[in-house]
């Protein structure tokens, strides 16, 4: 017994130590993500036997090892224990020389075992492990027909005319190589302990009861439908059978693991709700981000989710007076004179305006805006502030207009024109300065040429008008010199001039 208890001690031990061994060296780089999940399995294996009992060498030593076969069918409860029942056919052999005896029987056995994963005791369960290590133990019956006879000569000692059948307990261990995720390779020895002294062989002697060991590979596979992706959950079950996922989600995966089903999630990368199939809402206006032009200011549906503080149906960030309700084709802001000039650029936001002018009127159409010109509803010049010039003192100034690339007056300045050539004649002796000028358009080459036609043109039209006076002073500028913004048509129109000044 005692050298039971040791070969037994010995194989515990060594287990132990190939678990911590296997842990480092055999296991997979990561543990699987799967839940454990109970499965059926079938073990054929094929071995050899070993008769333990008092018909042996002097030694109690066996070497009369005998071809045997087997086969398990189990169902591994949980990652630490299992349930299987073990069938085991051989003929055991045993003699004693010394005695002139030899023993043989026609044995088979089954046995119901508690099996023991050691890798689970000391490690978390990983369904993808290469090693596994376990333990067996239970309870079985016998049935064996044992011959008891000299070995020179041949002759009977003792038989069994029946079978007999005895009650043993089956322990050991065994060593599970994983080949495929349905597949192992099972190594296994197991020590069979009977009840009886006599029973097997006959005889009582050293040995208080007879035992026998079955050394066995086996080929684990187990039973069940297809698992393709090796996720847990079988084909015929599996949402998404070739591609590893959740077994609560039916086998398909969760990226953001959000409990959506990445093919029912429209944001895989996400973690998200349900109701937005799987997408966020960051700012929790009950859109989600990837609808929301604003993802993290809670807004308007209408308005893709961005907030609209004056309520102008203009989302703040494209509203550049997101205080003022406003229009769109300004970009939000009011417009409160409605001359299509917004009141952030309206120098006279309450009343209809020009854009040449910044949105200020020019009643008298004189090129001055009203909030410039003292004379608002009276045609003047920039020089006497808006108002008329006066022709009967020291200095008379006049602003003839010219159409777009003509070099004759416009006909509304005929009038001045006239007015001019009547104070020439009556002051021959004055002195008249004309200064000719372009808008931007053309180049600079050909508007100096056309400003300098125009001077030409109210010089000799003076002359026609009986102007007799020779001081004149002629100067044209081209678009050098402008008096309002080339870029709008209201300041070109006001750049297209010659400015005429009589000096006594």
């Amino acid at each position: 017994m005692r050298k039971k208890a040791t070969r037994l001690s010995v194989i515990v031990f060594t287990i132990i130590v190939f678990q911590f061994v296997s842990y480092s060296v055999f296991s997979q780089t990561e543990n699987s993500s799967l839940p454990f999940k109970g499965y059926l399995y079938l073990q054929p294996n094929v071995g050899v036997s070993q008769y333990f009992g008092d018909i042996n060498k002097p030694d109690l030593s066996n070497k009369n090892l005998k071809l045997a076969f087997g086969a398990a069918l189990g169902y591994q409860l949980s990652p630490v224990f299992g349930m299987r029942g073990q069938f085991v056919k051989t003929n055991l052999y045993g003699e004693r020389t010394d005695e002139n005896l030899q023993f043989s029987s026609n044995l088979w056995d089954a046995a119901l075992n508690l099996t023991v994963n050691v890798n689970e005791l000391f490690t978390q369960y990983n369904e993808k492990r290469v090693l596994n290590f376990y333990l067996f133990g239970g309870a079985g019956l016998a049935s064996y027909k044992s011959t008891l006879e000299t070995i020179t000569p041949s002759v009977v000692v003792n038989s069994h005319a029946d079978a007999q059948k005895e009650v043993f307990i089956p322990v050991g261990a065994g060593a599970s190589l994983r080949l495929t995720k349905s597949m192992a390779l099972n190594l296994e020895y197991g020590d069979h302990i009977t009840f009886k002294s006599n029973g097997l062989d006959f005889t009582d002697g050293v040995k208080k009861n007879d035992h026998y060991s079955y050394t066995s590979l086996g080929l684990q596979i187990k039973l069940g439908g297809k698992d393709t992706d090796d996720d847990g959950v079988k084909d015929k079950d599996d949402i998404c059978p070739e591609i590893f996922g959740k077994i609560t989600l039916a086998g398909c995966p969760d990226k953001d693991d959000d409990g959506i089903a990445d093919k029912d999630d429209a944001c895989v990368d996400k973690t998200g709700k349900a109701e937005f199939k799987g997408c966020p809402d960051t700012d929790g206006d009950g859109i989600p981000d990837k609808d929301d032009a604003c993802p993290a200011t809670p807004g308007k549906k209408d308005l893709n989710g961005c907030p609209d503080k004056d309520i102008d149906g203009i989302a703040d960030k494209d509203d550049l007076c997101p205080d003022q309700a406003g229009k769109k084709e300004f970009n939000g802001c009011p417009d409160r004179d409605g001359d299509g000039i917004p009141d952030k650029d309206d120098t006279c936001p309450e009343v209809k305006g020009l854009v040449a002018f910044s949105g200020c009127p020019d009643t008298d159409s004189d090129g001055i805006p009203d909030n410039k010109d003292n004379c608002p509803e009276v045609a003047g010049i920039a020089e006497n502030k808006g108002c008329p010039a006066v022709l009967k003192g020291a200095v008379v100034e006049k602003t003839l207009y010219f159409d777009t690339d003509e070099a004759i007056v416009l006909a509304r300045n005929i009038i001045d024109l006239n007015e001019i050539a009547a104070y020439m004649n009556e002051n021959p002796t004055a002195v008249l300065s004309v200064a000719g000028h372009a808008d931007s358009r053309e180049s600079a080459e050909y508007n100096l040429r056309l400003s300098e036609k125009r001077a030409d043109y109210v010089i000799t039209y003076l002359k026609k008008k009986g102007m007799t006076s020779l001081k004149v002073e002629k100067t044209f500028f081209g678009k050098d010199k402008p008096i309002a913004d080339n870029n709008t048509a209201e300041g070109r129109a006001l750049n297209r001039r010659v400015e005429v000044k009589i000096t006594k």
